[in-house]
């Protein structure tokens, strides 16, 4: 099995732990900080199990992505994996067999420093060399990005 690609970005934001999960776990909450996410829908459940799809874009192309979260630990983890991807309304490309979004929320005070982590299973080693090179260099982009819009989600409430 090839090697996984891991993406990690942190940040502190300037609000109690509590604060920052009331945000990060509300899906109705993922467009005003998570980048990738223009709009989230729940399909079914509550918690761990729950089925999400997040509709997005990538670059110039609508995104559609069915989620299972996979995790759900308040107010300190919460992560869910990819179970179908679409651009366009069609199959999106099979890079990763499989994908983890995992978000840990770690307590300092009235500080909580954000840990943003993705690990993906490539299907194959060229399309994790792809990966490596093009794709990654995306995701750190917008998760800094998405760590800078949580902290101001956060503190505007």
């Amino acid at each position: 099995m090839p090697d996984v690609v891991e993406v990690v970005r942190s940040a502190q934001v300037p609000a109690a732990i509590g604060q920052v999960w009331a945000v990060v776990s509300d899906p109705d909450r993922a467009a005003d900080w998570f980048s990738f996410a223009e709009r989230t829908d729940v399909i079914a459940g509550e918690g761990k199990g729950q089925l999400r799809r997040q509709h997005g874009r990538w670059g110039n192309r609508r995104s559609e992505i069915d989620q299972e979260v996979v995790e759900f630990e308040p107010p300190a983890v919460i992560a869910w994996k990819h179970t179908d991807e679409r651009l366009d309304g069609q199959p999106a490309p099979t890079f990763a067999v499989s994908t983890v979004f995992r978000i840990e929320l770690v307590a300092d005070g009235e500080r909580t420093t954000v840990t943003l982590r993705t690990v993906q299973r490539p299907a194959s080693p060229v399309k994790g060399l792809l990966m490596r090179a093009a794709a990654t260099r995306e995701v750190k982009r917008r998760m800094a990005e998405s760590l800078a819009r949580l902290a101001r989600a956060v503190v505007s409430g």
